[in-house]
Parts: C-alpha cells; sequence; structure tokens
C-alpha cells in the first residue's frame, strides 16, 4: 500500500466533504453504482452528528472505473489478519478511483445527475409549555403547580426530569436532475 495515498486519504477523510458523502451515500438511493461528486455541503455546526447537514449539493456519476484491491494475504502479519489495516487500504483506493474516474468523466464532459439534499435540525420541545417531561413521577409533577417555590426538597430530584431541548434532524427535501432533463 502506498503510505502517501494512504495518508492523503487520512487527512480527507476528516474533512466535511468526506462527511457529506456518507450523508449522501445514506439519504440518497441514487447513490447506489454512482461515483458521489460534492459541489458544495454546509453543516449544521453545533450539531454533534457529523452528518447533520443543511444541504449538500454534487453530482453522480456512474462507477466506470473498477478498484483493484490488494489481496488479503498481503495483510497477515505473525498469523493475524490486520483488518483495519486492510479496510483503510480499500478506502483510499477505493477514493482515489473515484476521484480519477470522476475526472475522466467532467474531461469527457459527461454529464451528472445533479442533487441537492436538504435537511432541517429543530427542538421538538421548543413549543412544550409543560415544566416536566411525560412520566416524571406525581410527586415531582405536583411541584409544576408552583414553580418559584423552591424551597422542597424534591427540587434537587425534579431538575433532572424538567422538559429541556431535544433537537431533531431530519431530511426536509431531496431534489434530483437527471441529465439532459
Amino acid at each position: 500500500m502506498d503510505a502517501k495515498l494512504l495518508q492523503t486519504y487520512l487527512e480527507y477523510a476528516k474533512t466535511e466533504e468526506a462527511q457529506a458523502v456518507l450523508f449522501v451515500k445514506k439519504h440518497l438511493a441514487q447513490a447506489k453504482g454512482h461515483w458521489v461528486d460534492i459541489i458544495d455541503c454546509r453543516r449544521y455546526e453545533k450539531s454533534p452528528d457529523p452528518l447533520h447537514f443543511r444541504f449538500v449539493a454534487g453530482g453522480l456519476y456512474k462507477r466506470r472505473l473498477t478498484p483493484q484491491y490488494p489481496a488479503k494475504s498481503d495483510y497477515i502479519s505473525d498469523g493475524r489478519f490486520r483488518e483495519r489495516d486492510y479496510h483503510l487500504s480499500v478506502r483510499a483506493i477505493t477514493w482515489e478511483t473515484a476521484h480519477r474516474d470522476i475526472e475522466q468523466q467532467k474531461m469527457r464532459h459527461v454529464a451528472a445527475t445533479e442533487f441537492k439534499i436538504t435537511g432541517v435540525s429543530y427542538d421538538k420541545n421548543r413549543n412544550n409549555k409543560n415544566l416536566f417531561r411525560d412520566g416524571t413521577p406525581p410527586k415531582i409533577m405536583a411541584l409544576a403547580a408552583n414553580p418559584n417555590d423552591r424551597t422542597d426538597p424534591l427540587w434537587d430530584r425534579a431538575v433532572s426530569y424538567l422538559v429541556g431541548p431535544e433537537f431533531v434532524y431530519e431530511i426536509k427535501k431531496i431534489d434530483i436532475e437527471k441529465p439532459g432533463a
């Protein structure tokens, strides 16, 4: 395995673009059998999930080149299969093949299937007027009658039942434009 290719791939794998490719593969059934070329994307910066995007736009190119993977036997040392090394090698080779294939198709002016996926993240509790979550014990629920009186010792436990923001992510819209359409 070419160490330089592996290093370049590992740098790429940390990028927003790499996450966007995974996002497209997850949410766009038409991506199967295609290389994904990301044109533009924007993540939800505060989301802990790296696959939460405001939008991802790009193109799908038919896979014309086939990656040539090394034999698994090349990744056996001391009788043990180095699975992690093998999988990283396969991913790096796939990534390189995809970029080479996409570039070749662009040079031949092959039209891609264009797509734009738009997602939305929102607090599903934003209109919830209740102080406590559903399933809160009745004794604690009774504290909601006078929330400004914090003298009851139950408030120490009640804090863990408060309704807080709960962010949900959903795909809002998927636009696909076939070439020549």
